[in-house]
């Protein structure tokens, strides 16, 4: 990717991300049943068809979006010693994906927030660009350990177990009301599963 195609993608991010901010101020000060694309579109100084332009929906502009690609955590994962375990690695590898979707400080009593009075807003997100994540992961695991990913189940196992866990702990961080963070969680969950449960 050149350097103007990375501008035009930080841009672009960081677009989006004014524009879901101002949907969360929106929910926070009027209401979710205020929410309309055209509210949001008139409260960010946007018009509709711009609105379309980030977001496929209304809901869709309040999920909190990852800031990694398939190729970056792909290459993370690679980057791991060949002789860590497997787990390990994917340890790693979930940090960095829970850490994507910490929100600044500044925004985090927002998000929280908006969480305490829509709880339901918790179980959607986005899956843009989730089978090609997981593909591009499982075959990097097959890969670290000689195995065929249409025959061994190993693989799949690892990958999914680990963003089951990056989910659950993302979100009990976010209503959690103790000290723990995203960080924490992951550690305490691996932990359990390296024990074997």
């Amino acid at each position: 990717m050149s350097a103007s195609d990375q501008r035009r993608e930080r841009q672009k991010a960081a677009k989006r991300h004014a524009i879901t901010l101002t949907a969360v101020r929106l929910v926070l000060d009027k209401g979710l049943d205020a929410m309309t694309v055209e509210a949001i579109s008139e409260a960010a100084d946007i018009s509709p068809r711009t609105f379309f332009n980030y977001f496929s929906s209304k809901d869709e502009a309040l999920q909190m979006r990852p800031s990694w690609s398939a190729v970056s955590l792909t290459a993370l994962f690679q980057d791991r010693p060949t002789d860590e375990p497997v787990f390990r690695s994917m340890r790693v590898v979930a940090q960095e994906i829970a850490d994507s979707f910490v929100p600044a400080r500044e925004e985090s009593e927002l998000w929280r927030e908006l969480w305490r009075r829509h709880p339901e807003l918790l179980a959607k997100r986005s899956s843009e660009g989730e089978e090609e994540i997981f593909r591009s992961l499982i075959l990097a695991v097959a890969e670290r350990t000689g195995t065929d990913p249409m025959k061994d189940s190993y693989p799949s196992v690892v990958v999914t177990s680990a963003f089951s866990v990056i989910q659950w702990a993302v979100r009990f961080s976010w209503i959690n009301e103790d000290d723990r963070t995203s960080a924490n969680l992951i550690d305490e969950a691996f932990d359990l599963l390296e024990r074997g449960l």
